[in-house]
C-alpha cells in the first residue's frame, strides 16, 4: 500500500491537547487527527469535503443538494467518518484550523473546490469527485468505486507478487482518472510496477500511454496556436501515437483544422477528420462530437464565415 506520513506531520503541527470526543454517525468533524482515529476505531472510511463554504458556489450547492441530503446522509452514516476542510475568504478562523486545512490541502494536492476525497485510516486516497453539480445517486456511485478500492486494497495487503500486483491493478482500474486525483493514481501505478516488472498486468503499457500523453501536450504547449509548426507537430504525434492515444490526437488535429480553414473545402475536409475520429471515442464522447457536426457543420460556409470572424486581427 502506498505510504502516508500525513499524520506525524499534522500531528507535530497540531498537537492534541486532550482525548477528542468521537463525533456521532452523521457530523461534520473538523479536526483531522481525531477523525482518522475515529475511523480505525469504527473500521470506517474517512470522507473529506474540501470547500471554500463562504465563496464556492459549486461546494454551496453540493452541500445542499447532496451532502445534507437526508438520504447520502444515510448512506453516509454506516460507511463514512465525514471530514470538513473549509477553507472561506471572508468568514475568520481559529488560527489552528486554517493551519491544518492548509496542511491538508497542500498534502493532497486539492487545488479544485470542492474535491470530495475518500481516504482509509492509514491516509491512503480510495476516490472521490471534484464536481458540484451531481445528485445524490451519481455521488453514492462514485464513493462506491472508492469502496471497492479499499476493500482491493484490504486484499492486497495479504497478498505479495503479481497477485499482489493483478490485486491493486484491479484498484487502478476503478481510480478516478480526473486531474485532481492524478498523483495518487500515479503512486499506485508505480507501485505496481515494481511489483510487476515482467509485465503480467500490463501496468507498464498503461504508464507508456501516459507517459507519451503527458509528452505530447508538452511538445504542444511549445508551439505557437494555429502556427504550421504545430500542424506539422500534430501530423508527427499522429503517427507516433499508440493506439490509446490516437483519438486525442486526432481530436487536436481537427481543432487545428477549424482554427485554420480558409475555404469551404478545408470545412469539409474538417468535417471529414471528426467522422474518422468518432468509432475510436467513448459512447459519451462521440455523441457530444455528433451533436457538434450535427450543429455546427450543416452550412460550411456561414461556419467558414464565423471561424473567420472569431479569430485575432
Amino acid at each position: 500500500m502506498i505510504n502516508s506520513l500525513f499524520l506525524h506531520s499534522l500531528s507535530v503541527i497540531l498537537p492534541l491537547c486532550a482525548l477528542v470526543a468521537p463525533a456521532s454517525a452523521g457530523e461534520w468533524m473538523t479536526d483531522f487527527p481525531a477523525a482518522m482515529q475515529q475511523a480505525k476505531a469504527e473500521n470506517k472510511l474517512v470522507l473529506v469535503d474540501f470547500t471554500g463554504s463562504d465563496w464556492c458556489s459549486a461546494c454551496i450547492l453540493l452541500r445542499r443538494n447532496v451532502l445534507d441530503n437526508a438520504d447520502f446522509r444515510a448512506y453516509a452514516a454506516d460507511k463514512f467518518v465525514l471530514m470538513e476542510v473549509d477553507l472561506p475568504q471572508r468568514r475568520r478562523q481559529a488560527p489552528e484550523l486554517r493551519q491544518q486545512n492548509e496542511a491538508l490541502a497542500k498534502r493532497y494536492g486539492v487545488a479544485a473546490f470542492p474535491t470530495i476525497l475518500v481516504l482509509n485510516p492509514q491516509g491512503d486516497v480510495l476516490g472521490g469527485f471534484q464536481e458540484g453539480d451531481k445528485s445524490v445517486k451519481e455521488a453514492i456511485q462514485q464513493l462506491e468505486e472508492a469502496y471497492m478500492v479499499d476493500a482491493l486494497y484490504r486484499k492486497a495487503a495479504m497478498q505479495s507478487g503479481v497477485e499482489r500486483a493483478r490485486t491493486l491493478y484491479a484498484a487502478y482500474m476503478r481510480f478516478p482518472e480526473t486531474k485532481g486525483f492524478a498523483a495518487a493514481r500515479d503512486a499506485l501505478r508505480d507501485s505496481i510496477m515494481k511489483l510487476d516488472p515482467a509485465n503480467v498486468t500490463g501496468i507498464h503499457d498503461a504508464a507508456a500511454v501516459v507517459a507519451q500523453a503527458k509528452r505530447f501536450l508538452a511538445e504542444r504547449s511549445r508551439m505557437r496556436i494555429n502556427s504550421p509548426e504545430l500542424g506539422r507537430l500534430l501530423e508527427q504525434q499522429l503517427r507516433e501515437a499508440l493506439p490509446a492515444n490516437r483519438a486525442a490526437v486526432m481530436l487536436e488535429r481537427c481543432q487545428y483544422a477549424m482554427g485554420t480553414a480558409e475555404t469551404v473545402e478545408d470545412i469539409d475536409a474538417t468535417r471529414r477528420m471528426f467522422e474518422e475520429v468518432l468509432p475510436l471515442l467513448p459512447e459519451a464522447e462521440a455523441a457530444e462530437v455528433q451533436h457538434y457536426l450535427r450543429t455546427y457543420f450543416q452550412d460550411s460556409a456561414e461556419l467558414l464565415r464565423m471561424l473567420k470572424a472569431s479569430r485575432p486581427r
